[in-house]
């Protein structure tokens, strides 16, 4: 991969649009520097490559950052070659409207080929993604690889041993493999106390034993056959029951209904009345209309006449009020005339007037206005007077202004200079404060650090002393631990097959006795089904006997009642024979001869119903006998069917015994629990001892893992406390060179800030800032003096210009006042002759109130004229109405008595078809609606009642002789109930004491289940388990050093192989190699090829021999970290500045050496030397407003 253009967009302090083709700009040449001041921007264009290809850097972490400030926008754009395909990457950033106040916009990255312009993929979070599949090379990677981290391999090798682990680690990236160390202890220890809590709760599952299973099965077997025989009792109880309960209730319900039906009846015939009264008012209903009619037609008749009356006489009173108002109109009719002439006249009078008015009102207008407006100009005059004055007085005060302050500006021309070296100035005074603020703290903090660095020095080396005991007593407990490891390692299997067989003979132990149970109980149901059968055959012959029994006397009991109505019918024969006569005709076949009448036949109805009513007795305990049969073969068949459902749920239970037998290759002896009970103690016994053992190893494993924790705790104590010294030391070597410096900066400012202060007559001793203040002080003076004087230069022109202005003002109003005056003495004159004209038509003070008066006299008596017109109009109306009125009422009266004639015609008919003799007796029988309609629900209600009752009284002696016939019982209600109550509190109990067996046996059932999936669970968990014990052993720890140091150890060994290929290159004299020393595994050694291969530490190596060697670690890094990826492009930044002469010679010779290996070599420094003899350079070069720019050289 190489690095071919970059161009970049106000990144930083780099401000504005800049490009660096290298390919131009190096030619034949692959070494180039980048050069500049401190802080001037070098290290920002290895900003803008990984920006451009990553969407980040190395040192922000927020992108957002890289905008130069007061800009709103910016760019990172690279073209690099990968496998000789060209391609360009860029990221940009917007402020919203392109403002450099603007909110940041979403930033956008892209990739494209160059030569097609094809982009290949433009999302902001898929492009850096994209260049890492293209690169073979990650962020990280390609930082290691093409960002030389030189000055980190220096660190590297001057650290002591115990600081390179960290340092290494940083360099490398390998700080995965110490989380995967603490990772494996922590599930050590989590899987290990899982492990522990599982066999905890295991212990405190509780189960019952065997025989306790058996024995409580056995008496809930039992419980639940006693409840069916209880049930099958109570029902039959509460059927006995429920039909004497039903044969009271009917026996109370028949005595009711008979007394309510009496007392129904005699209700009703007191009633007979208000029937009666209801009859005769629904006839009278009928005849009601008819007779309204009547009434209405006669009542209208009367109103008319009277309304004809009071007509005519309204008519008379009207004709004399007409005449009257007739007269008045005429005479005024004649006032109204004479009145309309002398109206006319003066109205014409007042409207001349009226227009000579508005002459003269417009004239008086016009007056008035010029009179305001000389007023006006008049006002305005002294005002513009007044002004013209203060301006002149200005203008000499602004003259003596502007001399005083041209005097001081030629006065005091050094202080112009300070306008652009103030802020240099500031920036010094304040850099040279914080330089003796900064070196203050650094004494401050350096005496503070040296008397830690003791402290930390005895507790180090206790730590370590603690560390060395612990680590004696855990290897002798991981010995001991191991030992019994090996023991046990074939205990597991042994204890699994143990535990299978002891549930296997402890499930046959439980099956061996619940199968002889169970043959015994088959047995007995088996015996009570052949018994019960045998009865039911015997039962049911009895029933068959006695259905015929009873058939027979039925069918005589109906043949006896047919012969009982046979004779009834023969006796009321014989009765109505006595009435008839000879020759007369019968009154049933209407036959004259009577042939029976002398020969009678005798019967006795009586004494056939006698002998029906033995056979109904007969019949009846017949009838109960067999029902008494009937309920015992009811029983007997419900025992069976109990018995037989019983008998196969054994027969079920004994077959699934038996699979188990088979399932298990058992053979059931006489001896066969014994044996099996005695296999169960051998297996328990063996069991037992395998939990002591492996109880012992946990045992020993807690103490061993408690002294690796301890051992962990002391050796990170021990790290922490090596690491905090080095860090002191490296703090206190760091302190102690910031002090040099900031006292080599002070002492620059202290030259260059008495110059400026000796330039404007000042001392730069210790009232410096007092002094700069006094600088600051001339400076602001200066400038407000010139800002002043323009200023007054400003306006002394602006008041030349109104002196103008208000001179012409002057001069135009005062021609103005004259032209005005003139005009007012004008109109003046013919206003007068206007008012003299309007005297002569009409003299009168106020001409509104004149043209009112004679206005209302004329509408005063219009008004009366029209009023009476209207009224007299109003009254010959009213005369034709009248008129009219009193002949149609005439012609009304005549159709009426018409009507009513027929209507009392019709009313007299209906009176006789409706059983009424006159019109009181049906005016008495009328009812009003209310009354009526009230009247006939109490009688509606009293008859539904009646039959109702009369129906309900019926069906119940029906079903009372239907019940009495059943008689199920002799025996009391009270004691069938007590009998049920008894019977039910058994069944409760027994109930009750089925749910709990059944209850405790399933619970036992599931915990049973629990223990077993429990044990196999925790087997599988403690053979997993054995992975993480391994795996702890060998790389587990809680620090995570155990496997980073291993892992660096292999790290450091490749690296050292790929810094030797180069190495060779730079300088063939030397060669690296690791530490043999155990103790020392991270330790570089170097060997002398020039010294007869001497081994010695790479602490001996000069400055420049330690960046050779420094440089070839970097580029090994370059060469591991991109793997297959072949790196033409790399970036050395910084390294150089704490090189003697001696040694930079040496550096550049070996950069001279990089260069021949045909990679683009770029060199970031502000050294002077180094830019002296590298001739391509880059240079940033700083503005002065903090941001620079690059000049390609």
């Amino acid at each position: 991969m190489k690095i071919l253009k970059i161009k970049l967009l106000n990144i930083n302090s780099l401000k504005g649009e800049f490009e660096v083709d290298f390919e131009k700009f190096l030619k034949d040449e692959s070494l180039f520097a980048i050069t500049g001041p401190t802080g001037a921007g070098k290290s920002t264009i290895l900003d803008v490559i990984t920006c451009a290809l990553y969407g980040r850097t190395a040192r922000l972490t927020n992108p957002n950052e890289l905008m130069s400030r007061h800009t709103g926008e910016c760019l990172c754009e690279v073209e690099f070659e990968v496998k000789g395909k060209v391609y360009r990457s860029s990221w940009s950033q917007k402020r919203a409207r392109k403002s450099s106040d603007g909110a940041f916009q979403s930033a956008k990255m892209e990739i494209s080929e160059v030569e097609t312009g094809k982009v290949l993929e433009s999302y902001l979070s898929k492009v850096p993604k994209y260049i890492e599949d293209l690169s073979g090379l990650d962020f990280d990677r390609f930082i290691q690889s093409m960002m030389l981290a030189q000055g980190s391999f220096d660190a590297f090798l001057k650290a002591k041993e115990n600081e390179r682990s960290s340092l290494l680690e940083k360099i490398t990236g390998t700080q995965i493999y110490k989380q995967i160390s603490q990772e494996i202890y922590q599930t050590y220890t989590r899987k290990n106390d899982e492990i522990k809590l599982d066999e905890n709760l295991l212990g405190n599952i509780e189960l019952l034993s065997n025989e306790v299973v058996t024995e409580k099965t056995l008496i809930l077997n039992n419980s639940k056959a006693q409840k069916l025989e209880l049930d099958t009792k109570g029902n039959e109880l509460k059927k006995v029951i429920n039909w004497l309960e039903n044969l009271q209730k009917l026996e109370a319900d028949n005595t009711k209904y008979i007394q309510e039906f009496e007392q129904i009846s005699l209700e009703k015939e007191n009633k007979k009345e208000d029937f009666m009264r209801l009859d005769l008012a629904n006839k009278a209903l009928n005849v009601q209309p008819i007779y309204q009619e009547k009434n209405s037609l006669t009542q209208i008749i009367n109103q008319d006449k009277e309304k004809l009356e009071k007509l005519q006489k309204e008519l008379e009173d009207l004709k004399q009020l007409l005449q009257s108002k007739t007269n008045e109109s005429l005479k005024t009719k004649d006032e109204l005339d004479k009145e309309k002439i002398s109206f006319d006249s003066n109205s014409k009078k007042l409207q001349e007037v009226r227009t000579l008015q508005t002459k003269i009102e417009s004239k008086y207008q016009n007056i008035k206005e010029i009179e305001n407006k000389i007023s006006s100009q008049n006002e305005q005059k002294i005002n513009l007077d007044e002004d013209l004055k203060l301006l002149k007085t200005n203008q000499e005060k602004i003259d003596n202004e502007l001399k005083t302050i041209n005097d001081y500006l030629i006065k005091n021309k050094n202080d112009e200079s300070l306008k652009e070296e103030i802020s240099l100035i500031s920036k010094n005074v304040n850099d040279y404060k914080d330089v003796l603020k900064l070196l203050n703290q650094i004494e401050e903090k350096l005496q503070n650090n040296n008397l830690n660095e003791k402290t930390l020095q005895d507790s180090f080396t206790k730590a370590k002393k603690e560390f060395d005991e612990i680590k004696v007593l855990f290897d002798v407990k991981d010995k001991e631990y191991k030992n019994l490891e090996i023991q046990t390692s074939s205990f597991n299997q042994k204890e699994v097959n143990n535990r299978d067989r002891l549930k296997s003979i402890e499930k046959l132990i439980t099956s061996v006795d619940e199968y002889k149970r169970l043959l015994e109980s088959i047995l007995k149901e088996e015996n009570i089904i052949s018994s019960s059968k045998d009865e039911s055959k015997t039962i049911k012959t009895n029933l068959e006997e006695k259905t015929k029994l009873i058939n027979e006397i039925q069918t005589h009991i109906q043949t006896l009642n047919d012969k009982r109505e046979a004779e009834l019918l023969i006796a009321k024969y014989e009765r109505d024979r006595v009435n008839l006569k000879e020759g007369e005709e019968c009154f049933l076949c209407g036959s004259k001869e009577h042939p029976f009448v002398n020969h009678k036949k005798s019967v006795s109805a009586d004494e056939t119903t006698s002998i029906i009513a033995q056979k109904k007795q007969i019949f009846d305990d017949e009838n109960k006998a067999l029902r008494t049969i009937e309920l015992n073969l009811s029983k007997l068949e419900t025992k069976i069917e109990s018995s037989t459902l019983e008998l196969n749920k054994l027969l079920k239970n004994k077959e699934d015994i038996e699979q188990v037998f088979s399932s298990l290759n058992f053979i059931l002896t006489d001896d066969s629990k014994t044996n099996l009970e005695e296999e169960k103690q051998l297996l328990e016994e063996e069991l037992k001892n395998i939990i002591k053992i492996r109880d012992e190893k946990d045992k020993v494993l807690a103490q061993r893992d408690n002294l690796q924790k301890e051992l962990n705790t002391k050796q990170t104590l021990v790290s922490q406390n090596e690491q905090e010294l080095y860090k002191l030391k490296s703090l206190i070597d760091q302190l102690q060179n910031e002090q040099i410096q900031n006292m080599s900066k002070k002492q620059s400012l202290d030259e260059e800030l008495s110059k400026v202060y000796s330039k404007y007559e000042l001392i730069f001793d210790e009232k410096f800032e007092e002094n700069f203040r006094t600088i600051v002080a001339k400076k602001d003076s200066f400038i407000n003096n010139e800002t002043s004087k323009k200023e007054l230069d400003t306006k002394l022109q602006g008041l030349t210009i109104q002196l103008k202005e208000l001179d012409t003002k002057i001069r135009s109003i005062e021609s103005s006042l004259k032209i005005d005056a003139e005009q007012l003495s004008k109109i003046s004159t013919e206003t007068k002759e206007l008012q003299i004209q309007s005297k002569a038509i009409l003299d009168v003070s106020d001409l509104n109130i004149f043209e009112k008066e004679i206005t209302n006299k004329f509408n005063t008596i219009n008004e009366k004229y029209t009023s009476l017109s209207k009224e007299l109009v109003n009254l010959n109306s009213k005369n034709e109405s009248l008129n009219t009125q009193i002949i149609e009422l005439n012609q009304k009266q005549i159709n009426d008595n018409t009507k009513l004639e027929e209507i009392t015609q019709n009313f007299n008919n209906a009176l006789l078809e409706n059983s009424f003799s006159s019109k009181e007796e049906f005016e008495k029988a009328l009812l009003s609606k209310e009354l009526r309609e009230e009247l006939s629900m109490k009688c509606k209600a009293l008859e539904e009642k009646y039959t109702q009752i009369q129906t309900l009284k019926i069906d119940t002696a029906k079903k009372l002789s239907e019940q009495k016939e059943l008689n199920l019982t002799d025996k009391e209600l009270q004691t069938l109930n007590d009998e049920l109550k008894e019977l039910q509190t058994s069944i409760d109990e027994l109930q009750k004491s089925i749910g709990s067996l059944e209850k405790e046996l399933e619970i036992n059932a599931s915990n049973m289940k629990k223990h077993e999936d429990k044990i196999k669970e925790l087997e599988k968990k403690k053979e997993a388990f054995k992975v993480w014990i391994k795996l702890n052993e060998m790389i587990g720890s809680a620090s995570g050093d155990k496997f980073a140091k291993f892992a660096q150890g292999i790290t450091l060994d490749q690296l050292i192989y790929l810094a030797n290929k180069h190495l060779q290159i730079l300088s063939p004299r030397y060669e690296l190699q690791r530490s043999s020393d155990s103790s020392k595994l991270l330790e570089i050694e170097i060997i002398d090829g020039f010294q007869g291969d001497v081994v010695r530490p790479v602490s001996t190596l000069s400055g420049g021999e330690s960046f050779i060697v420094s440089l070839s670690l970097a580029l090994g890094l370059s060469a591991l970290a991109s793997q297959k990826i072949s790196i033409d492009s790399l970036f050395l930044d910084e390294g150089f500045g704490t090189l003697d002469s001696d040694s930079l010679e040496l550096a550049l010779n070996a950069l001279n050496q990089l260069q021949s290996s045909g990679k683009m070599v770029g060199v970031i420094s502000h050294v002077e030397a180094l830019k002296e003899r590298i001739p391509l350079q880059i240079r940033v070069m700083p503005k002065g407003d903090g941001t620079s720019g690059l000049n390609l050289n």
